[in-house]
């Protein structure tokens, strides 16, 4: 677990602090690093609104995964196992609900920002027509 999130912030920064300036500088490359922000943002578009909704799913899914491994798992298998929610410690489990609960208020804010500003846009086109 510990060499999977280490190989994945060594590939991140490695992307960010030395391939990306290679793309922004080199003439050949340029047309690669606007292809790939024009990707971001084309997914950004198409993410719009249901972002909270997939968050959901992603925790609703983990939940289950979890909860089969520790309680279907050793009946399905008549192996005893040691259960995944004993493994992390006790003073976590607020802070995951807490994390959990603040990530969808976040995305539940963006999406009642971005309302108002199609609001307001709204209201200034109708003023204007």
């Amino acid at each position: 677990m510990t060499l999977t999130i280490l190989s994945m912030a060594t590939a991140l920064a490695i992307s960010w602090f030395w391939i990306d300036p290679i793309l922004k500088c080199r003439p050949a490359f340029r047309d690669v690093y606007a292809q790939e922000h024009n990707f971001f943002a084309a997914l950004k578009e198409k993410l719009q609104g249901i972002k909270q909704k997939l968050s959901s799913a992603v925790v609703i899914c983990a939940s289950g995964a979890v909860t089969a491994y520790d309680f279907i798992n050793p009946i399905i298998s008549g192996v005893d196992i040691t259960p995944l929610t004993s493994q992390v410690p006790s003073w976590a489990w607020p802070l995951v609900l807490i994390s959990t609960t603040a990530l969808f208020q976040f995305l539940r804010n963006l999406a009642d920002s971005r309302h108002k500003e199609e609001l307001t846009s709204g209201q200034t086109q109708v003023r204007e027509g």
